[in-house]
């Protein structure tokens, strides 16, 4: 059910800035945060000393006087100290000068609701052990599945550890409901009953006439309403009372060949003889293999699908694929990641809908599609209005795609000086600029159609700014929970199997349902908190998402200008290089994560244009540059965090993830050649540009500009390593 949280005016939630939620680089907001985190420790202080007041002290005055009370307190403060300076060396994940891995700040509801989770210390295992906040944890859950676009009251969406387990968890639950119609045919053929069902095809007919791919390539929704159309069909046609066709169905299905949770895979597998195959992007995460090797499909089976230069799924490959399937083979998953790791890639999942459309025509093959969006999934509060609520949005796709584009409004442009020359070659100084709108259709068209996939991964310690551990798995049907559900007694008196034969499942529990066991309630609060205070809406959270991504696109921009400006960047800097170079991006960010490789150039008239150099040198150069632009955490002094000026990270193409052809055009764009990627791969520097407060820090008093600064940076140390 659906939390009766107070709705927010939109002009409201827009007038509120950013930097509210964020204690600042600087811990401006100190103050603030030091009284509320005061109060909630106050506040559970006079929970504890109310509780059976009358009860005795048990550690005494006196006790705590005593010589050894405060020697354990001398260690216990010395044992603190210097804990608390080796954390000096971490590396300063709040400021805006870390352009690096998937980390920032953290919003002020999050780590206060951490924080008063944290001392309570309830185990969202199951509602014994932790009465509030499994509830909020289920609340979180209908928030972000309406974000997504699922209806809350029919999805499951919980709370795990991360991306990982929650890929994990997608794939186990679709790995259960593909077995259902051979569960469903086998007591059709022992019953003798004249069940009709439809296929992937849409054609009805009796189950019992189905072969094995008709069977494996059922529509995902149809399978797991299956046995609730099944059991509609004794009490309609046999007559049988509902809970006697309930615990009839049970019964078959615990002792059932295609039950995998207690036969296992490899049983099945062998009385098929099918090998299932799950197609991903070749950006994938290394968490899908780990899936599969865990859930006994074997690694084997994840089948990469060739990119485009824009690092999205190629889904004209993957139609090919789909469609050139050999008879012994079936779809166990396709994977559409929005936001991949490296790339911050969005597949586009409105085609890969289309293919399995095509698919299911065609060949009468359905599959289940999961959504990795753990890095993207926040772009979707974009989409979203307090004035829409639940509304169902109408009109094409690419109407929809524009219409979200507008009311988004991300078209800050940036304005720089440059200089032109005249007809007659002068040289003149002119102001120009340059759009950094996120604005491309595609993106959006596939964030409209999350709400079709029927698994989705979000993660809200990436992008909704929220402590480790916190990731999302979320179902479109909640009717998986019937196919997941394991019995434990000491956790809840929820037990195996289907409970009745009604449309809707009531989901109250989370233990039950779940891969993991314990794990922490404080982080169901923190979700909450940060979510409640800061809606995920466009003018809530949309304006955190918002802003990260025009910021990408402006370091982009200055990232392409810095050839036309390489003189001036000369003259700011005082360096004068012995050989010139430039940032080339490798694509344009389709969420707020920039790749881009440093290439030397050569003078082309008054024109800066890639000099042919060997990838050899190109991936030297950008080695050194990446080793001015990161520490070692493992050699670097402590003192060296102080004097870091920006930091980046980097990752390595190789023609086995990314072939040369796939990527000929990023290729071309470096002058490198094909047979020289092959050879070497190709180093890559990756900024994440997911601080909040960039925009801010642009505006008085500050006035600084981190993300220009930070290409000042490079140009320093990139002629430093050529100089070298």
């Amino acid at each position: 059910m659906l939390s009766q949280r107070p709705e927010r005016n939109e002009a409201d939630a827009a007038q509120t800035p950013l930097s509210t939620w964020f204690l600042g680089p600087k811990a401006e907001q100190a103050d603030l945060w030091r009284e509320l985190i005061q109060y909630v420790f106050d506040d559970y202080i006079h929970w504890r000393r109310n509780y059976f007041p009358h009860d005795p002290v048990i550690i005494s005055r006196s006790a705590r006087r005593s010589d050894a009370h405060a020697d354990g307190i001398d260690r216990l403060t010395s044992d603190l100290d210097r804990s608390l300076a080796r954390l000096k060396a971490h590396f300063p994940f709040y400021s805006p000068r870390y352009v690096a891995h998937m980390l920032s700040e953290q919003s002020l509801p999050s780590v206060l609701g951490y924080f008063a989770g944290m001392l309570y210390n309830p185990n969202n295992v199951t509602e014994e052990a932790a009465p509030v906040t499994v509830q909020l944890e289920l609340e979180v859950g209908c928030w972000i599945a309406e974000m997504l676009g699922y209806d809350p009251e029919l999805s499951w969406t919980h709370i795990c550890s991360g991306g990982t387990i929650a890929n994990i968890e997608a794939l186990w639950a679709a790995r259960a409901s593909q077995f259902v119609p051979f569960i469903v045919k086998e007591f059709a053929v022992e019953h003798g009953l004249d069940l009709r069902v439809t296929p992937a095809n849409g054609v009805e007919a009796p189950i019992v006439e189905l072969d094995n791919q008709a069977l494996i390539g059922f529509r995902p929704d149809e399978s797991l309403v299956l046995f609730k159309h099944l059991a509609r069909h004794l009490v309609d046609v046999r007559g049988v009372a509902p809970k006697e066709a309930m615990r009839e169905i049970n019964d078959h299905v615990a002792d059932s060949a295609f039950n995998v949770g207690k036969r296992g895979f490899l049983k099945i597998h062998q009385a098929l003889g099918m090998q299932p195959v799950i197609f991903v992007s070749a950006a994938a995460h290394y968490s899908v293999k780990k899936a599969a090797d865990i859930l006994g499909y074997g690694s084997d089976s994840v089948r990469a699908v060739p990119v485009t230069p824009q690092f999205r799924m190629d889904v004209e490959c993957l139609k090919d694929a789909v469609l050139g399937l050999a008879d012994d083979e079936y779809i166990a998953a396709v994977l559409a990641i929005i936001g991949t790791t490296e790339e911050g890639a969005v597949d586009p999942l409105h085609d890969i809908l289309r293919v399995r459309q095509q698919a299911a025509m065609q060949s009468n093959r359905f599959f289940w599609i999961h959504a990795d969006a753990a890095w993207g999934g926040y772009f979707a509060s974009l989409l979203r209005s307090n004035a829409e609520g639940a509304r169902r949005w109408e009109g094409s796709l690419d109407g929809l795609a524009r219409m979200h584009i507008d009311e988004a409004g991300a078209r800050e442009p940036l304005h720089v000086e440059v200089t032109v020359r005249d007809a007659d070659g002068r040289p003149r100084r002119d102001y120009r600029s340059y759009s950094c709108a996120w604005d491309d259709p595609e993106v959006y068209k596939s964030l409209l159609s999350l709400r079709f996939a029927d698994s989705i991964t979000v993660d809200p310690h990436k992008l909704g700014y929220v402590p480790y551990p916190a990731g999302v798995v979320s179902f479109r049907s909640g009717f998986v929970t019937e196919l997941l559900a394991q019995r434990a007694q000491y956790i809840s008196d929820i037990g195996e199997g289907g409970v009745n034969i009604a449309e809707r499942v009531e989901i109250d529990a989370v233990g039950p349902y779940i891969l993991e066991g314990s794990k922490p309630g404080a982080a169901a609060l923190a979700c909450w908190l940060a979510h409640s205070v800061v809606p995920l809406s466009r003018a809530g959270h949309g304006q955190l998402i918002r802003t990260t991504a025009i910021a990408a696109k402006r370091l982009v921009r200055h990232l392409e200008l810095h050839r036309l400006l390489f003189e001036d960047y000369e003259a700011v800097t005082g360096v004068e290089s012995s050989q010139p170079f430039s940032f080339v991006p490798l694509m344009e960010p389709d969420t707020n994560i920039v790749c881009f490789v440093a290439v030397p150039m050569a003078w082309r008239g008054a024109e800066l244009v890639p000099a042919g150099a060997t990838l050899e040198t190109v991936n030297a150069l950008n080695r050194g540059l990446y080793s001015r632009l990161s520490l070692d955490p493992d050699s670097a002094p402590m003192a060296a965090n102080y004097v870091q000026q920006f930091f980046v990270s980097r990752t390595e193409f190789i023609d086995e993830q990314y072939s040369a052809e796939s990527i000929s055009e990023v290729l071309d764009s470096l002058g490198v050649t094909q047979d020289d990627y092959r050879c070497h791969g190709l180093f890559v520097l990756r900024s994440t540009v997911m601080n909040p407060l960039y925009a801010e820090a642009q505006q008085p008093p500050s006035s600084t500009d981190y993300l220009a600064e930070l290409v000042q940076f490079l140009h320093q140390s990139t002629s430093a390593v050529i100089c070298a």
